[in-house]
């Protein structure tokens, strides 16, 4: 018995980045047939929010934050401006967790001085605030996403790219080093590039 409960957080760990390994799939399958169909979509959904919000959600879900602070309370996910992703977000996953911890979506103003999270999207559209709020205090274990070229080598860990009519990601382990965050297996596998 007792054998039995020391295995059982491994088994659930294994089963999680199963699933999580899945969802990543299936949401680059749901890219590619978005983007091949030339980007089509209906008048009141954005698709590449669709799209993003699932890959945060995922990625979350393969990642580990090294910070033990980070493992307690909410996981905190935060947009700065991308209304369509905050939107999808709040919709999809807001009533989820990553882990034991429950999801916060928060919308954060589009100024460089951003509240402590997990996760930071930075749209394009605010690309000037990468470099000041990587200077912050808060972002220090957080592990930003961006969609903007030349994003990782600007701090970025993430950064979500188009690539043969789909979305997809490219990651930079040295970022997430600094930021004390430990890249899943599959996370790498699934990546269109991994910056060492």
């Amino acid at each position: 018995m007792r054998l039995r409960d020391e295995l059982e957080p491994q088994v659930r760990r294994c089963r999680e980045r199963r699933f999580g390994l899945l969802a990543l799939m299936a949401a680059l399958l749901i890219a590619r047939g978005v983007f091949a169909q030339g980007g089509q979509r209906e008048p009141d959904k954005d698709t590449r929010a669709m799209i993003e919000a699932s890959y945060i959600y995922n990625i979350a879900k393969l990642v580990q934050w090294r910070d033990e602070g980070m493992r307690r309370g909410p996981f905190i996910i935060g947009v700065v401006g991308s209304t369509n992703l905050y939107q999808e977000l709040v919709n999809k996953y807001a009533t989820r967790s990553i882990g034991k911890q429950p999801i916060e979506v928060r919308k954060l103003p589009e100024i460089a001085d951003v509240d402590a999270c997990h996760i930071l999207f930075i749209p394009a559209a605010n690309r000037n605030l990468l470099a000041p709020i990587l200077k912050q205090p808060n972002a220090r274990a957080t592990l930003i996403i961006t969609d903007f070229p030349d994003a990782l080598a600007n701090g970025a860990v993430v950064n979500f790219i188009p690539a043969r009519n789909t979305l997809k990601y490219e990651i930079n382990l040295a970022n997430a080093e600094k930021h004390r965050i430990e890249v899943g297996l599959t996370l790498r596998q699934l990546a269109d590039r991994v910056v060492e």
